[in-house]
């Protein structure tokens, strides 16, 4: 599972890149951006490499075109084009998302409608870890680059606020189907983890998110980064937890 999450951590901080308005932003956030997404793309392919997923070489390539295309959206960062580095930014979340469905297959399995659930699900666990780190370290940008307007902190931190907003609605949307088809001793098994899931990864980050909007609003910089430092840290313990429901559940809790 190390591997699923980090190709779609890599896949989220590339969202984040593509969502920033490129003039609104320095470069070296942009290029932050690319080196951390390279570095949870290399390490995904680490863990890929090692573990029994190995013998599926369409994951290893496709968790090579995500690193190749972080490497173009650094190289375009690099030589000040902004523009283009957007679009190699979203093109590695696309093959991002490509990657965690040839690593845990569950999505092929059953309906149209349990196959648009897994790739929603997906979709919003990258969404939110990379938003959520993002979103903090542009508050930490603001250190170093008192030109920018509080614009793009805006922007990200309300990107942040629609995909928990999705994230919940596609937990009722899990909830309600589990419920028509109950299976023998589900609380019992996966209780802890979804109560984890719902208080720690999205109940209270979701409160943290509305104090730092209201904070960016007020021109309150650091106090905005600080809570989303803590709200940043339980939601990636929230997406780690969704993820592990995700592939045994086969529902995006």
């Amino acid at each position: 599972m190390p591997d699923t999450f980090l190709i779609l951590l890599a896949g989220g901080i590339m969202l984040a890149a593509g969502i920033c308005d490129p003039k609104a932003v320095t470069l070296n956030y942009l290029r932050l951006a690319g080196i951390l997404a390279l570095c949870a793309a290399g390490l995904s392919f680490f863990f890929l490499f090692k573990g029994p997923e190995a013998a599926d070489h369409r994951a290893v390539l496709m968790t090579i075109a995500v690193i190749i295309a972080a490497l173009a959206q650094l190289a375009t960062v690099q030589i000040g084009w902004r523009t283009p580095q957007r679009a190699f930014a979203l093109i590695s979340l696309v093959l991002s998302l490509n990657v965690a469905e040839f690593q845990q297959p569950l999505g092929r399995e059953g309906s149209f409608l349990l196959e648009m659930l897994w790739v929603g699900g997906t979709f919003l666990i990258a969404a939110m870890s990379g938003l959520a780190l993002m979103d903090m370290l542009l508050g930490h940008a603001y250190l170093t680059a008192s030109k920018m307007t509080t614009a793009p902190f805006m922007r990200l931190n309300v990107s942040l606020a629609i995909a928990m907003v999705a994230s919940i609605a596609l937990s009722i949307v899990a909830l309600l189907i589990h419920s028509r088809h109950a299976e023998y001793l589900f609380w019992g098994r996966y209780g802890l983890l979804l109560i984890t899931r719902w208080l720690v990864g999205l109940a209270v980050p979701s409160a943290f998110i509305y104090m730092a909007h209201d904070c960016i609003k007020r021109r309150s910089i650091q106090s905005a980064t600080g809570i989303l430092y803590v709200a940043g840290v339980l939601i990636f313990i929230g997406e780690v937890v969704s993820l592990y429901l995700l592939r045994e559940t086969r529902l995006p809790f």
